[in-house]
């Protein structure tokens, strides 16, 4: 039987097949009714959006991003989106700060590239401090050199990870 700490449920398809043992039948009772329309008991995989924002002439070069979870969340995977937008939009985004309340989840102070957070990323899971409700996720994003005129560079942000409830 497998037992998941992250999420602190049992995986019913160890179960099947498995050996009878005292209380398993309440066990699987409890993992196996489903009610339509009820969300499943434990936790789910869910995506948070931290919003969008956008690098221009004239928004400086630090923007942040902030969303507040309304349940329980654990992130294991960071997503940004980038797009550029005219000649001048060329300068290196990069991720400064991530917050989970007052604390930074990054390991040291360097700068990590926004790409290495792209949709396309291979092997890119992190294993963030829990949010409670109310605590804010803040994601802070530096630019290189920012766009000059009409020029801009918009990005915006998804933590995927585990909710509960």
């Amino acid at each position: 039987m497998g037992y998941y700490d992250d999420v602190g449920t049992l995986e019913l398809a160890d179960m099947v097949g498995a050996p009878r043992r005292r209380g398993m039948s309440s066990i699987r009772s409890r993992l196996v009714p489903r009610v339509p329309g009820v969300p499943p008991a434990g936790g789910r995989l869910q995506p948070l959006g931290l919003g969008a924002t956008a690098f221009t002439a004239t928004s400086g070069v630090i923007l942040t991003l902030t969303a507040q979870p309304q349940r329980p969340f654990k992130g294991m995977r960071l997503v940004v989106d980038l797009t550029r937008t005219g000649t001048t939009a060329t300068g290196l985004v990069t991720v400064t700060r991530l917050d989970i309340g007052t604390d930074n989840q990054l390991v040291g102070s360097g700068a990590i590239s926004s790409s290495a957070f792209s949709a396309l990323s291979v092997d890119c899971n992190l294993s963030l401090a829990p949010a409670t409700p109310g605590v804010s996720i803040t994601l802070q994003f530096v630019i290189s050199a920012a766009p000059t005129l009409t020029d801009r560079v918009d990005l915006s942000a998804t933590i995927f990870g585990t909710a509960i409830g």
